[in-house]
């Protein structure tokens, strides 16, 4: 029986396309970050570009691209690995950028 207290990850709405249907939506860095610390494995997939049986497949063989651990019957993925899978954790934004030439010098 399942808990009345189950929560899900809610994903990114699609995006109205050019024809008037819905395409996938736009996964950006910020909005991986706003995942929290980690994310299910479909939304993962999603990030990833992969089918949510896709990721289930390759987590049951251990070839999952991102590391991975399973709580009770069900897999989290941690969201710095994404970003670093996906090469966007070097891009940090949210830190003010310190010139190396300043050494300390006051303003």
């Amino acid at each position: 029986m399942r808990s009345s207290r189950r929560t899900r990850t809610l994903s990114p709405q699609p995006v109205e396309g050019p024809a008037g249907g819905e395409r996938e939506p736009t996964w950006t860095a910020e909005r991986v970050r706003a995942l929290g610390a980690s994310t299910d494995l479909a939304t993962a997939a999603a990030v990833l570009g992969m089918s949510r049986s896709a990721a289930y497949k390759l987590i049951r063989r251990d070839a999952f691209p991102v590391p991975h651990f399973r709580v009770g019957a069900h897999y989290r993925i941690p969201t710095a690995p994404l970003l670093a899978t996906l090469h966007l954790n070097d891009r940090d934004t949210s830190a003010p950028q310190r010139n190396p030439d300043a050494l300390d010098s006051p303003p």
